[in-house]
Formats: C-alpha cells, sequence, structure tokens
C-alpha cells in the first residue's frame, strides 16, 4: 500500500473525485480493477457510482465489465492511490485508533480475498475442462468446412488454405488451441528429426454465415491459437489477430510461412511469447491490425499498440495495412480486398503484384 496508509470506501469515493470518468476505457477498467481487487462486490457502488459521472456510462457495460473482472488480476488498490495522488489526492490525518480499525479491516479484506481467488481459481479450471472436452466433441462431430461458405466468400478466401477450418451446419469452426508440455520428433529422410511441441483444443471460435463470432462459454482464450498453415520444417512465422486476416495472408501474402492468429489484439503478445519459447530460432513477423476508426474515437489505434508489444517481446519485426482517407478498412483483409476486389475466387499462383508492393516489415 501506498505510504502504508489504511483505506475503506469512503476514502476511495474521495479519491475517485481525482479521477475524470471520463478518460479512456482501458484507464476506466484499471480503476474498476483496483477497487474491485480490495474490496471485491462491496466495492461496485462505489465504482458504479463514478462510471456514472461519464456522459458515454451504460449500466449494461459497466455491469459486464465489474463482473469480467476476476479476482488476482494483477491491477491492485496501490494503482488507484497513484493515480488519485497524481491528480492531487491527500490522505486526510487519522487517529491511531481509526488507522487500527482500518487496517484490521483490510486484514479480514486480505484473507478473504485470498480465499475467494483459489475458490475462483478452482472454478474456473473446472470450467475450462468442461469447455475443452465440449470443443473435442464438436471437432469429433465437425466436418471440412465448405470452401464456398458466404463468410470465406465474403472475405474473398475461397483459395485460401482452409484444411483445419471446419463446419457444423452454417456456422464455420475453429479450434483454439493451446501447446502441451510434451513433445514430439518429427521423422526426415536423411536429415536429422524435429522436435516440436504438441498442442491440443481447449475452445472454439464460431462463425456464422453473416461473421457474427463467438467462443464457448467459459473456455480458454488467452495464449490460444490458430494454425491457417504450420509446418514445423518451416521456421518462419507471420501472427495476426482474426482468422479472415490469417486466411488472407496465407492465401496471398505469404505462401510459404507459418501463418498463426491469435484471434484479437490482446492475445497477439501471450501466443507470439509462446511461439517464441517453443521455438526459440524461428523469425517472427507480426502483422498488425490498422485500428484508425478506434483511434479517432478513442484516441488509441488498438491494433497497433498491441502488436507493437508483442513484436517488442519477442524482439521482432511487425507490419501493418496502410489506407488513404477516402478507404475504409483496418486489417489486411480489408486491404487485400480494395487491391483485389474478386478475392481468391481460385487458388493463385505466385503473389498478387499490386498487393504484394505494400506488404512490408517495420
Amino acid at each position: 500500500m501506498i505510504n502504508n496508509e489504511p483505506l475503506d470506501l469512503g476514502t476511495v469515493a474521495n479519491m475517485l473525485n481525482f479521477i475524470s470518468a471520463e478518460c479512456d476505457r482501458e484507464t476506466w477498467t484499471r480503476v474498476l480493477m483496483a477497487i474491485k481487487s480490495e474490496f471485491g462486490d462491496s466495492g461496485k457502488g462505489v465504482a458504479q457510482d463514478w462510471s456514472a459521472t461519464a456522459e458515454s456510462f451504460k449500466q449494461d457495460a459497466f455491469n459486464a465489465t465489474w463482473k469480467s473482472i476476476k479476482a488476482g488480476g494483477g491491477v491492485t488498490i496501490a494503482t488507484l492511490v497513484s493515480m488519485a495522488k497524481d491528480n492531487g489526492f491527500k490522505f486526510a490525518p487519522m487517529s491511531k485508533a481509526d488507522k487500527q480499525r482500518l487496517r484490521d479491516e483490510q486484514k479480514q479484506r486480505k484473507a478473504q480475498r485470498k480465499q475467494e481467488e483459489e475458490q475462483q481459481k478452482r472454478e474456473t479450471a473446472l470450467n475450462q475442462r468442461a469447455t475443452k472436452a465440449q470443443a473435442v466433441d464438436m471437432l469429433a462431430r465437425a466436418v471440412r468446412c465448405n470452401p464456398e461458405h458466404p463468410y470465406l466468400n465474403k472475405k474473398g478466401v475461397i483459395g485460401s488454405p482452409l484444411d483445419n477450418v471446419y463446419q457444423i451446419g452454417l456456422n464455420l469452426i475453429v479450434p483454439v488451441y493451446q501447446f502441451t508440455d510434451a513433445m514430439r520428433t518429427i521423422k526426415r529422410p536423411y536429415e536429422p528429426g524435429i522436435t516440436a511441441p504438441e498442442y491440443e483444443p481447449w475452445n472454439l471460435q464460431q462463425i456464422s454465415a453473416t461473421g457474427f463470432k463467438w467462443f464457448l462459454k467459459s473456455g480458454r482464450v488467452k495464449g490460444g491459437f490458430f494454425p491457417v498453415r504450420l509446418s514445423y520444417e518451416c521456421r518462419e512465422f507471420i501472427l495476426c489477430e482474426g482468422v479472415a486476416t490469417g486466411l488472407t495472408i496465407a492465401g496471398f501474402y505469404e505462401r510459404y510461412a507459418n501463418v498463426i492468429c491469435a484471434f484479437n489484439a490482446a492475445n497477439l503478445k501471450p501466443v507470439a511469447q509462446a511461439f517464441k519459447q517453443a521455438f526459440p530460432t524461428a523469425a517472427f513477423t507480426i502483422a498488425a491490425d490498422n485500428d484508425r476508426d478506434t483511434e479517432r474515437t478513442t484516441g488509441v489505434n488498438v491494433g497497433l499498440v498491441k502488436a507493437k508489444a508483442a513484436a517488442k517481446a519477442i524482439d521482432c519485426v511487425m507490419n501493418y495495412p496502410e489506407f488513404a482517407e477516402s478507404e475504409a478498412g483496418s486489417d489486411w483483409n480489408d486491404r487485400f480486398l480494395l487491391d483485389c476486389p474478386q478475392g481468391l475466387q481460385r487458388p493463385v499462383v505466385g503473389r498478387g503484384v499490386a498487393v504484394n508492393e505494400i506488404w512490408g516489415r517495420v
């Protein structure tokens, strides 16, 4: 605790007067995490009252975010204290008796939080295992995807490698894999074998014909990946966010490199670190999304920020698509469709000149 000053919810409410709720979403979320880390659900009222002072406040969004914050999330009440102090907050004088009372309450909260965290970890592990079993069962029932599925057709990736994409009914089924501790050796004629890590499905992303996407409830996503193309003999990896982006890169921009999808920007770094650990001598490129629209509204280009963090974590290069002001789009699939409106209607040989000229590494 900064300055070792004890806290109660009244003090927290006073601190929040020094922090504008009209902050960016990341800061807002960190404030909520800090409050919940110290007070659990008893701090929800204070957090909600503060959040409601923002013009953009939405009750449903607040409830969903508060519920999603888990115990032991890494942000503590010290974060809130520091933010408030940076904006001029000072602790009011307090008697020794009051300080002792608040410290006793803190000890009780700490013990209770520890119990809650342990219980939450047990429940999370059980739920994730149940979801894993569900994912394995669904994959056993799935069939190879229809290459002319409406979503694939819309994204122009009919000619991309689709061996690892499945389908149940009208929904595409995309496995979310995690590396295991097991290793296997791939034998090669006349050459030493290749030792590589095993991986297994822990979740699924489903994609409807209209492009709506969702994961199985309670399943693991962090660190999970989808290999559009993965050959252990190749030591070049392209890591990107979405499945359509990965299919575009594998089908047109990089027809020989391994292409791995992390599903979202926040997951790029965990996936990059997992692959760097698994393949320490490989060359990596982070193919970022260029979230220009988000930057216009929030001031933060999440795709570039997260991609840069991932690239820095494993000391690799990154690239991103560029667009004219008049062009709509954020990822490499958008860039591809602007340059090749017909998409990959059939498998292509080689790379397209117009698009390949802008596929670079920075």
